[in-house]
């Protein structure tokens, strides 16, 4: 999930959840689902929905065209603005409009197309889901439902398929001025905030960190691996909320005090274009950002600062812990070159491709792809790290966009009155377990 996915749009838990329910009422349907996949096309056809979005240029330059030429696949990318392609393509899907071969989906949209069963089991159609060159856990996000971790309503019983697979890495790492900083990254939030005054001080930067305040998914996804590092998390095993447990209000009230005060004077209406402009124009000392982001640290035509930005691990305070939000691909049941677009992605996620699209610039999904001896940037050997260090990724819920906007909302009040995330929490935790009960998540 870049940061340049703004806005996360919510399809109704009724329209979501319709085509799941029969999934809960035995076991005849599942044994349907495994089928011999048609012989591929004349051609080699595959659409590909896709959104917007930077992490997307290497793809789209570089490894389309490599598809045509090694594998005579005709990629043809048909590309929409973010906000407005999940209802599109699920309402394609639902309505088996078959207008494309390949959704390239946010990962939090999984779960919503899992539990309308509008996805192929892509193991069936020969994808190893069990090969240990998959980095895990962005593996994992393509099951439906998870093999791990609390299920939602009607899927307690249900086998998993895998209806994805991971397509992009996109991860949050830390950016940081190395002429601040040093050669290494600082280690815990405490060092970057007292190493960060002294730049400031020195008057190398106006301040030391920026981060997204908007409400809604830019102040959570800003707070997530603060909350992380503390020991804190979103949900036990039964969905009840935790988010305010003590490391979670402990996590709130760094972030929405000692944050806030060490951050710009409009932070609380910042979003990643405001929070980019910061880091790359030199006045912020660090930032926690997403992949297709942190990579214009390195272009001169967007960075006053290319060879005074490095990349590390996001600091620790127990953990050192970020938000993954990859871009991930699923074939509609309607998909009109279906074959196609099965041998297309067994090509993708091989070795092989996975290796050219790390020195095409992009973060592999596949850890063979990241032994590459020239990567296409700097960023993709700390990736692997944040990979290793831990990095999770949202709750695989239907509903998590309309969670991220209570705990955002309440998030954004705290921080608008540089205090009381705690209490925050207390009130968003109240929210979203009254909503989860009106969804009948505990009956």
């Amino acid at each position: 999930m870049s940061a340049t996915k703004q806005t996360r749009q919510g399809v109704s838990r009724r329209k979501v959840l319709k085509g799941g329910a029969s999934l809960a009422i035995g076991a005849t349907l599942m044994t349907s689902l495994v089928r011999t996949t048609p012989a591929r096309a004349a051609g080699g056809k595959v659409i590909i929905g896709g959104f917007a979005d930077g992490g997307l240029t290497p793809l789209k330059e570089k490894i389309f065209p490599l598809a045509k030429a090694e594998g005579g696949f005709d990629v043809q990318f048909l590309e929409d603005e973010y906000g407005v392609t999940l209802e599109k393509w699920f309402a394609d899907a639902q309505n088996a409009a078959g207008q494309y071969d390949i959704y390239l989906l946010d990962d939090p949209w999984v779960p919503q197309f899992g539990a309308a069963e509008v996805l192929e089991d892509l193991s069936a159609a020969g994808i190893d889901a069990a090969d240990k060159d998959w980095i895990a856990p962005m593996a994992e996000m393509g099951y439906w439902p998870p093999r791990q971790g609390p299920r939602v309503k009607g899927f307690e019983t249900a086998d998993p398929k895998l209806i994805c697979v991971p397509f992009v890495g996109d991860l949050q790492t830390l950016t940081y001025r190395n002429d601040v900083y040093g050669d290494a990254p600082p280690a815990t939030w405490d060092e970057l905030i007292a190493k960060g005054k002294e730049g400031v001080a020195a008057g190398k930067i106006k301040y030391p960190v920026v981060f997204r305040g908007v409400s809604g998914s830019p102040i959570v996804a800003s707070w997530s691996p603060i909350l992380l590092s503390f020991g804190g998390d979103l949900f036990d095993d039964k969905w009840n909320p935790i988010f305010n447990s003590k490391a979670g209000k402990a996590s709130a009230d760094f972030f929405v005090g000692t944050m806030k005060s060490n951050s710009a004077q409009g932070v609380v209406e910042f979003d990643s274009d405001q929070e980019g402009a910061a880091i790359l124009g030199g006045d912020a000392g660090a930032i926690i950002q997403y992949s297709g982001n942190a990579i214009k640290s390195d272009d001169p035509a967007q960075s006053k600062l290319v060879g005074k930005l490095d990349f590390g691990v996001v600091p620790k305070q127990e953990k050192a812990i970020s938000q993954m939000g990859i871009f991930i691909a699923g074939v509609p049941k309607s998909a009109p070159n279906k074959a196609n677009a099965i041998e297309f992605l067994k090509w993708y996620c091989s070795p092989a491709t996975q290796g050219k699209l790390a020195e095409a610039g992009s973060i592999p999904v596949k850890r063979s792809g990241f032994a590459v001896a020239k990567p296409g940037n700097r960023l993709i050997p700390v990736a692997l790290k944040q990979l290793d260090a831990g990095c999770l990724p949202r709750p695989r819920t239907p509903d998590w966009s309309k969670i991220e906007e209570l705990l955002g909302i309440q998030l954004n009040k705290a921080l608008q009155a540089g205090s009381g995330g705690g209490e925050a929490l207390d009130v968003a935790a109240a929210q979203v377990k009254d909503y989860l009960t009106q969804a009948g998540y505990y009956k």
